[in-house]
């Protein structure tokens, strides 16, 4: 049995572009599975009754080091996770652990062991499974987002309703589900400079380099004469707490 689920989880791996997307979403469903029997009506999903049909429990610590970590424990998981995160990102970083618990050996059965050694690959692709968790497809159509046009509308609500960082709320609306084109990200100004954060962008997957640096140094231009308003396109801003960022979105029409 374990070398079964071994062999799926090294195929899901190796995936590569629609093949990656489908294992991505297989490994989602294995995930949610128990749940969605049993608690699909509750928008957004509910992070302790998902732990509860994955043999796991989450556990909230202040101070702790980094966002989140997976404990094995007999027959199950432990999931400690920094109670001082905001909620987007205490959300994303318990929704990540869940990914890592299909690497390990049947929790049911004894204390669980990790199947083979931890990647970069595993990273990513655990990344992607949380993101697929948080903004779960029926629950994007049941919220109207399949019928909704104004990127602002969609924004909103992936952030207010499905409680979503607005980085992986960028990714959902441009990457994963292309609900619009554009690019978005953090943005921190630094000794007098707009900067854009490392890892807070996302962009629609088939813009060329040379237009995401063009929307960009749009959102650039934005951010220093805010009435500036691109023909053509729609840009969003919203500033936030967290270091006096600007999270910018610049979409085409």
């Amino acid at each position: 049995m374990n070398d079964d689920r071994k062999n799926l989880i090294c195929e899901w791996l190796a995936a590569e572009g629609e093949s990656r997307k489908k294992a991505i979403a297989e490994a989602t469903k294995t995930l949610l599975k128990d749940y969605t029997n049993l608690y699909e009506h509750f928008i957004p999903i509910e992070l302790h009754r998902l732990a509860n049909t994955l043999n796991s429990e989450i556990i909230s610590l202040e101070n702790m080091r980094g966002d989140a970590s997976l404990v094995p424990k007999q027959n199950g998981f432990r999931i400690l996770v920094n109670s001082n995160l905001y909620t987007g990102r205490y959300r994303a970083s318990i929704a990540h652990e869940f990914a890592h618990t299909l690497f390990y050996t049947n929790p049911a059965l004894d204390k669980p062991r990790r199947l083979f050694p931890q990647s970069s690959r595993e990273e990513h692709f655990c990344f992607d499974i949380a993101r697929n968790i948080l903004a779960y497809e029926p629950h994007l159509n049941a919220i109207g987002l399949n019928k909704e046009s104004d990127p602002a509308i969609i924004f909103a609500k992936l952030t207010d309703i499905l409680l979503l960082s607005r980085p992986w709320a960028a990714r959902v609306m441009l990457a994963d589900h292309g609900f619009a084109t554009g690019i978005g990200g953090r943005w921190l100004k630094i000794a007098d400079e707009w900067k854009l954060s490392p890892g807070s962008s996302a962009a629609t997957p088939f813009l060329s380099a040379r237009k995401r640096i063009k929307l960009r140094n749009l959102a650039k231009e934005y951010l220093n004469k805010p009435n500036f308003q691109p023909e053509g396109y729609t840009i969003i801003a919203v500033r936030e707490k967290m270091a006096e960022g600007i999270f910018v979105l610049v979409i085409r029409k």
